[in-house]
C-alpha cells in the first residue's frame, strides 16, 4: 500500500513539474544558433572548455597594466568574459572593442548595472535605486527603462548586465541589499523583476536575476561574511523564490546564485552558490530552470573565508554553475577543474554541457551587435533625451505620500497659507526650496545636521510666525547603518516640528529611515522621495502644490501604520508643472537654438537690452530663460526672476478677471449699458454704450486722453496746483520717485473721460478709456478697493505673489526691470513707478497699466485662463464665460477683438508672417494682449501652448519702434511653433 502511494504521489510530482514546464516559456539563447554553437565547441579543448566557463574582472579605470593583463588571460585561457567595474564610458566603449578584438570567440563583455549605467559608469543617466522603482505603480516604465539600459549597455559594447536583483528585502537592516530591492511584496518584486530584465533583454542583452534564492533576509554583506539564512524549502517558496520563480516561467536567460548557507537545507555549513541541493536540486529540477546559471563574485569573503578559488571553482561547477566571475588567477580555476576530472568529482561532459550553454548564448548576444566605433558624440548618446524623459517619469511616479491627513496635499488655498520652509542638512538654500517659491511665497531656512541648540531655538521661535512648515531632510544615506546617518538634531527637531506645526515632511532618503522620528503621527503630511539629487527635489515640491498625480506607494514596511503597499494617490489639480522641452513635443536643442537665436538678434540690434522668454505647453512650463541685461551699460544681468512693468498686460490681469466674475455672478448683462452698474455714465454722452462694446473696443471711445499733457499745459501756478515734489496731507498721491499729485485730480481725470466726444461711427478702435473706470465698479461691487480685490480674489489664491501695483513699495530697485529715462514728465529713470503716465497719475493704479510682476507669475494667470477659468483646484471663473469673452464679438464688423482679450488678424493664417498677428500658426481661438513697454502674453487653447514675453523695449526710449517694425514677437512665436511636435515623446 505504501509503494502505491509513493508510486502516485510520484506520478502526481511528475504530472506538476511536467505542467509546470509546458508553462515555461523556453530562455531565448536556448533557440540561438545551435550549429555555430555546435561548431565552436567541437574545436576546443578541455583548457580551451573550461576558460570558456571563467569571467575575469577590469578595473577599466586603472589604465594600461589593467588591460595588458586582461588581454593575456583571454589570449592564453580563452577565458568566457570581463566583468567591468568603475569606468568612463570612452575608455569603457575603448575596451570592450580591444578585448573583442583580442579573442576569437565573442566574449561576455559584463556589467552589474543593477539600476543603470551609472551604478558602475559616469556621465551616465542616474535611473532611481530599486526601492523607488518598487514604488511606482506604472510598471510599463521599469520595462522602457530596461529597454534603454539595454540600448546604453549595447551602445558601449556590453552584452551582459548582472541584473536586475530580485531578492525579497524583508529585513530592515539589510547591509547589502535593502535599497537595491524592489522591496518586501514578493509578488511586486516578481512583476518588477521580470519587467526590467524583460526590457533588456528585448534588446538582446543577457541578464540575470540575482541573488538566488534570496539575500533579503539577511543582516550581515557576504562581501564580508557568509550570512545565514534560517528558513526551509517550503517557507523559500512561499517568499523568496517567487520572484525567481515567476521569471523563470517568463523565459529569464540567467540566474545568479548567491554565497549564503541555508542549513536547513544544506546542512554543510557551505554557500548556496556551491551547493548542488540548493542550485541542481532547487533552481535545475525543482523550478526548471534552464537558462545559465552565474556564481556570484568569488572574491567576497563568504567564499573566500571557506575556500581556496579553484576549489570554490569546482565546487560551484559541481553544484550546478555554469559560470563563475570576479575571477583572480583562471589558470588555477583550469587546473583545480581537470584536476577534479581526473579524480571524478566532475565529467568532461558536465563541462560541455555548460559550455555548450554559454555559447548559444553568446550566438544569441552575437558579436557582430557589438559597436565597432565609439559614436560621434558618445555622451549624448548615453543621455538622449529619451532616456532623460524616462528617468525624470520614474523619479516623478516614485515620490511616495504616506500621510495625508485633512487632505491636507495637494496645497489649495494659498491665500491662507503662510508657508516657511526648513531643510535640515543643508546650509544653503536647495533647489527643493527653490521650486517651492516657483508656486507661492515661501520663507526659507536652513540648518546643518549638526546645529547647535541655539540655533534650533532660535528656529523654532520665529516659525512661530507661519501657518504652515515644509520641512525638508537631507543628507540621510540609502544604507541602514548609523541610523542611516540621521543626526539627533535632524531626528529632534522634526518632532519638535511636528508637536508645534501644521508640518509636512518630506524625507529625501530610504523610508526605513522614519522609524527614527518618533512623532510621525502628528504630521500632517509625510512624503518620501527614494534618495536625494535635483529630480527628486523639483518633482517632491511639484507633488505638494498638485502640479501632477502622485501614486507612489511604499514597497516596503516603515512600522505597524506605514506598511508596504500604503501611499495616498493625489490627483494633481492643475497648476503649472516644470519639465524639459521634449516631454511636452520639442525638441529642446531645436527650441533652444530657435529662441537664442532670436533673443541675442533682438539685443544685437537693440531691440530691447534684455528679455525673457517662457514657453508652456500642456500645462508644464518647458522654456524658461532670460537673456541680456536692465539696460545697455550691461551693468545688471537679467534673471529669470525680475520684475517687469506689464503695462497694458494690465487690462487682462488686472480687471478683466474680476469682471468677468461679476458677469458670474449675474452682475451685469454684456448687452446691457455700463451706466446701469456706474451711475455717472448716466449723465454723459456714453450711458448707452454697452459692456460688450466697450471690451471688445466698438464703443464710439477716443483711443485715449493726454492727462499728463494737459496737467502740464497751465501756467506754473496751476502745474503747482496739480504736482509738488513733496507730499503732504493734499499731495498724497505719487506718480514717481520725486512727484506727487494733488489727491483730488483724480475726479478731474475722470471728469474728463466722462465728457469726452465719441467717434462718429460704431466700429473698431482700441481704447483704455474705459479701463479707467473699470476700477471703479469693481470697487463698488465687491466694497473692497480695486487692488485689494484683485489680490484677494485672484492673485493669492493663484500663487502669483510677484503681481502688484506699486512695485516700489515691495520690491529691491534691483529686482526691478527698468523702463524708459522720462525726460518729459517725471524726469527720471522709472524704475518701480508704473511707465503709462494716465496710470501714474491715478496713483499708479488703474485698469490700463500698472501692474507689475514676474514672467513665472504672469503664466499661471495666463494658465488659468486657458485652462478655462480653473487653477489649483479652484474654478476662478466659469468655462462659459471664458469662452464667450476669448471669443471675437464683431466678425462681420471686421473687429477682430474678444472682450477685453485680443485675438489675432482675421484670416491671419492666410498671412505672412511679416504681415501676421501674432503668429499665423496660431489657433482662431487663441487670444492674449501685448503691453507698450515690450510685453506679450499669448494663449492657445487648441494647441495647448502659452507664449509669454517680457522685454523693457522703451529703455532708454519710447522712439526705438524697432520690436514692432521688425514684427519682433509673432516671428519669434512663429520661430516656436514650428518647433512643436519636432520629438515624438514617448507614451508609458
Amino acid at each position: 500500500m505504501k509503494n502505491i502511494q509513493l508510486s502516485t504521489l510520484s506520478l502526481l510530482l511528475f504530472l506538476i513539474i511536467s505542467q509546470l514546464s509546458l508553462a515555461q516559456k523556453r530562455p531565448p539563447i536556448l533557440d540561438a544558433n545551435k550549429n555555430w554553437a555546435d561548431s565552436i565547441l567541437s574545436t576546443l579543448t578541455l583548457d580551451e572548455k573550461i576558460g570558456q566557463l571563467i569571467m575575469v574582472t577590469a578595473y577599466s579605470n586603472l589604465g594600461s597594466s589593467d588591460e595588458a593583463l586582461i588581454k593575456s588571460q583571454i589570449e592564453k585561457y580563452k577565458i568566457g568574459g570581463v566583468l567591468f567595474l568603475k569606468s568612463h564610458p570612452y575608455r569603457l566603449h575603448t575596451l570592450t572593442q580591444r578585448y573583442q578584438a583580442a579573442s576569437n570567440i565573442p566574449l561576455f563583455m559584463a556589467i552589474d548595472a543593477e539600476n543603470g549605467l551609472s551604478f558602475r559608469v559616469d556621465s551616465t543617466i542616474r535611473y532611481p535605486h530599486l526601492m523607488a522603482l518598487g514604488a511606482i505603480q506604472n510598471d510599463s516604465l521599469i520595462y522602457q527603462m530596461g529597454r534603454e539600459i539595454g540600448q546604453q549597455c549595447k551602445t558601449l559594447g556590453i552584452n551582459l548586465n548582472f541584473a536586475p536583483v530580485a531578492d525579497v528585502n524583508n529585513n530592515p537592516k539589510n547591509p547589502i541589499i535593502n535599497y537595491r530591492s524592489f522591496g518586501e511584496l514578493p509578488e511586486k518584486v516578481a512583476d518588477k523583476t521580470w519587467m526590467l530584465a524583460s526590457g533588456m533583454q528585448d534588446e538582446n542583452v543577457l541578464v540575470t536575476a540575482k541573488h538566488f534564492p534570496g539575500h533579503g533576509n539577511t543582516s550581515f554583506d557576504s562581501h564580508l561574511a557568509l550570512p545565514t539564512i534560517n528558513r526551509t524549502y517550503d517557507q523559500l517558496k512561499a517568499l523568496e523564490l517567487i520572484p525567481f520563480q515567476y521569471s523563470i516561467d517568463q523565459g529569464i536567460n540567467g540566474i545568479m546564485s548567491a554565497h549564503l548557507n541555508l542549513p536547513k537545507i544544506e546542512n554543510r555549513g557551505i554557500p548556496a552558490t556551491l551547493s548542488s541541493k540548493i542550485i541542481n536540486g532547487i533552481l535545475r529540477d525543482s523550478m526548471q530552470f534552464k537558462g545559465l546559471i552565474f556564481s556570484d563574485a568569488l572574491n567576497m569573503k563568504g567564499i573566500t573565508n571557506h575556500f581556496k578559488e579553484g576549489d570554490a571553482a569546482v565546487e560551484a561547477f559541481k553544484a550546478g554553475v555554469d559560470v563563475v566571475e570576479f575571477v583572480i588567477k583562471p589558470k588555477s580555476v583550469i587546473n583545480a577543474v581537470k584536476k577534479a576530472i581526473r579524480k571524478g568529482d566532475l565529467t568532461e561532459a558536465e563541462i560541455d554541457e555548460k559550455c555548450y550553454r554559454v555559447l548559444l548564448a553568446k550566438s544569441w548576444i552575437s558579436k557582430d551587435d557589438n559597436p565597432q566605433k565609439i559614436p560621434q558624440n558618445l555622451h549624448n548618446e548615453l543621455n538622449k533625451k529619451d532616456y532623460q524623459i524616462t528617468n525624470r517619469q520614474l523619479h516623478k511616479s516614485a515620490i511616495t505620500v504616506v500621510q495625508n491627513q485633512g487632505q491636507l496635499l495637494p496645497l489649495r488655498r494659498l491665500d491662507t497659507l503662510k508657508v516657511a520652509s526648513i531643510v535640515i542638512g543643508s546650509e544653503k538654500e536647495t533647489l527643493f526650496q527653490k521650486r517651492l517659491s516657483d508656486y507661492t511665497t515661501v520663507e526659507h531656512y536652513n540648518l546643518n545636521e549638526f546645529s547647535s541648540n541655539a540655533s534650533k531655538s532660535q528656529l523654532l521661535n520665529e516659525l512661530k510666525a507661519f501657518n504652515l512648515v515644509i520641512i525638508g531632510v537631507n543628507g540621510s544615506w540609502m544604507s541602514p547603518g548609523s541610523k542611516f546617518h540621521l543626526s539627533e538634531t535632524q531626528i529632534e527637531l522634526v518632532d519638535q516640528l511636528a508637536e508645534a506645526k501644521n508640518s509636512i515632511l518630506v524625507h529625501f532618503g530610504n523610508p526605513y529611515a522614519l522609524t527614527y522620528f518618533k512623532n510621525l503621527s502628528q504630521l500632517k503630511s509625510i512624503l518620501v522621495s527614494y534618495g536625494e539629487n535635483s529630480l527628486y527635489y523639483d518633482f517632491a515640491a511639484q507633488t505638494i502644490f498638485g502640479a501632477h498625480t502622485s501614486s507612489g506607494k511604499l514597497p516596503v514596511s516603515v512600522n505597524e501604520y506605514y506598511k508596504a503597499g500604503s501611499g495616498y494617490t493625489l490627483n494633481k489639480i492643475d497648476r503649472l508643472a516644470y519639465g524639459i522641452p521634449e516631454e511636452k513635443g520639442f525638441d529642446s536643442k531645436k527650441l533652444i537654438s530657435v529662441i537664442d537665436s532670436f533673443a541675442n538678434m533682438g539685443i544685437q540690434e537693440m531691440i530691447f537690452p534684455g528679455c525673457q522668454i517662457l514657453v508652456a505647453k500642456k500645462g508644464a512650463i518647458v522654456f524658461h530663460k532670460a537673456y541680456g541685461y536692465y539696460t545697455y551699460s550691461k551693468q545688471t544681468p537679467l534673471k529669470e526672476s525680475a520684475i517687469y512693468d506689464w503695462a497694458s498686460l494690465t487690462k487682462i490681469t488686472g480687471p478683466l478677471p474680476l469682471l468677468m466674475q461679476l458677469y458670474d455672478q449675474n452682475k451685469f448683462n454684456l448687452d446691457e449699458p455700463i451706466s446701469k452698474l456706474y451711475i455717472p455714465l448716466r449723465f454723459s454722452n456714453k450711458k448707452d454704450i454697452t459692456w460688450r462694446e466697450t471690451l471688445s473696443h466698438q464703443a464710439q471711445l477716443q483711443p485715449w486722453i493726454n492727462f499728463y499733457a494737459a496737467a502740464k499745459s497751465g501756467t506754473k501756478k496751476e502745474q503747482q496746483n496739480i504736482f509738488r515734489k513733496r507730499p503732504s496731507k493734499e499731495f498724497n498721491i505719487r506718480i514717481s520717485e520725486h512727484l506727487y499729485e494733488h489727491k483730488d485730480y483724480k475726479t478731474i481725470m475722470i471728469d474728463s473721460i466722462l465728457k469726452s466726444d465719441l467717434l462718429p461711427e460704431k466700429k473698431y478702435k482700441y481704447s483704455g478709456l474705459a479701463f479707467y473706470l473699470f476700477p471703479e465698479i469693481i470697487q463698488l461691487e465687491f466694497r473692497e478697493t480695486f487692488d485689494n480685490v484683485l489680490q484677494q480674489n485672484i492673485l493669492k489664491p493663484l500663487g502669483a505673489n510677484t503681481v502688484t501695483f506699486h512695485a516700489y513699495n515691495k520690491f529691491r530697485k534691483s529686482d526691478i526691470v527698468p523702463t524708459e529715462q522720462d525726460n518729459f514728465f517725471r524726469k527720471e529713470l522709472l524704475q518701480g513707478f508704473v511707465h503709462d503716465e494716465g496710470c501714474s497719475m491715478f496713483g499708479g493704479v488703474s485698469g490700463n497699466a500698472g501692474l507689475f510682476g514676474n514672467t513665472n507669475d504672469l503664466a499661471k494667470i495666463m494658465q488659468m485662463y486657458l485652462q478655462k477659468g480653473s487653477y489649483g483646484g479652484q474654478q476662478f471663473i466659469q468655462t462659459s464665460t471664458m469662452d464667450e469673452f476669448t471669443s471675437v464679438q464683431y466678425l462681420d464688423n471686421e473687429n477682430r477683438r474678444g472682450l477685453g482679450f485680443d485675438k489675432p488678424y482675421l484670416e491671419n493664417s492666410e498671412k505672412e508672417i511679416k504681415d501676421a498677428y501674432p503668429a499665423t500658426a496660431v489657433s482662431t481661438k487663441s487670444f492674449g494682449h501685448s503691453g507698450y513697454t515690450g510685453t506679450f502674453a499669448w494663449a492657445d487653447p487648441e494647441n495647448e501652448l502659452l507664449f509669454i514675453f517680457m522685454s523693457n523695449r522703451v529703455y532708454p526710449s519710447r522712439n526705438n519702434t524697432k520690436l514692432f517694425d521688425l514684427n519682433f514677437r509673432p516671428e519669434l512665436q512663429q520661430a516656436i511653433y514650428n518647433c512643436q511636435e519636432t520629438f515624438k515623446t514617448p507614451e508609458y
